[in-house]
Parts: C-alpha cells; sequence; structure tokens
C-alpha cells in the first residue's frame, strides 16, 4: 500500500470506518515517516484542545473603561459598589400560613374537585338527556325483503370434481 496522506488526520480525528482504519493501521507498522506524522497530529491535536482552556480574564482597566463609555441618547445610570445592593425579587409578600404544606394540598384538593365537576357537568351538556318513552323509534328490520335480495344475488357454483380435502385442526 502506498503512504495514504489524508487519510492519516481522518485516522487521528477517528473519521475512517473500520475497514479503512485497519489499513493504515496496518500502513503505520511498515512505514517509520508516516508513523511520525501519526504522532505529531496527535501531539498538534493535543496542543490544540488545550488552547483555549486558559481564557483570561479582563483586566481592570479594561472593564473600568468599558463601564465607563457613554451611549449616545442614554442617560448614564448611578452605579453602586458590588455587595452594597440588595437582591430584588419577583415574590409577592406572603400571607400568614400561606406558604405551609397544608395549605397547598387544600389548595391542590380545591383544584382538582372543581376540575371533577366541571368535567361531570361538561359530559352531561354534551351528551343530553336520555330519551323519553315517547321519542324512542321503533326498528323493525324487514329480514324477509333481505333474505329475498340475498337469494335473488347469489347463484349457486355447482362443483365440477369432487375434491377430497383433509381438514386439520384442532378438536374443540
Amino acid at each position: 500500500m502506498s503512504c495514504p496522506g489524508d487519510l492519516l488526520s481522518g485516522l487521528v480525528d477517528g473519521e475512517l470506518d473500520h475497514g479503512t482504519r485497519e489499513r493504515v493501521l496496518s500502513h503505520l507498522l511498515a512505514c517509520p515517516p508516516c508513523s511520525t506524522e501519526v504522532q505529531a497530529l496527535r501531539a498538534l491535536k493535543t496542543r490544540l484542545s488545550w488552547a483555549g482552556a486558559e481564557t483570561p480574564l479582563p483586566s481592570e482597566a479594561l472593564n473600568a473603561r468599558l463601564l465607563g463609555l457613554v451611549v449616545p441618547g442614554v442617560e448614564p445610570a448611578q452605579r453602586r459598589a458590588p455587595g452594597t445592593v440588595r437582591p430584588v425579587t419577583i415574590r409577592p409578600v406572603g400571607r400568614a400560613g400561606a406558604a405551609g404544606p397544608r395549605s397547598r394540598r387544600a389548595r391542590r384538593r380545591t383544584v382538582g374537585s372543581c376540575l371533577v365537576a366541571l368535567g361531570l357537568t361538561t359530559a352531561f351538556v354534551l351528551g343530553g338527556q336520555p330519551p323519553s318513552r315517547q321519542d324512542e323509534v321503533k326498528v323493525d328490520p324487514t329480514t324477509d325483503v333481505f333474505v329475498a335480495d340475498f337469494v335473488d344475488a347469489t347463484t349457486e357454483v355447482p362443483l365440477s370434481e369432487p375434491v377430497d380435502a383433509a381438514v386439520v385442526g384442532i378438536s374443540r
């Protein structure tokens, strides 16, 4: 096999299929220049993976300059020193005893029972009332007409030769 060239970087990146990877690895056993190149590619990949790990923080001078920038049309805000500002909450002021687990359970029970009542009411309204005895319609199927139509529409097909067929089944 001639030197694989571009397949070496694919080997280092893990992009080769099984068969191609095995061919390239067997070539590396017999070709010292390709083996050296693969070792160099692996070292380069390791160095590049660590390159972004040590991102320096911006300096205090840069932070001060950025905070001092004036945006046209916007009044500069009064800045307070870090640690002197209390966090703002969006929660409403709690009522006495309203946050306890018993009140939560009671609210859940109330909401659940309201949902059940709403569901039953909806089912009753959509389902309507059952028909009264006067509204019932008697159904009288005319089977004699059906049988007559069925007999007229079907014909018998005689068998020309008797068929010997063994029926195999499970007896009950």
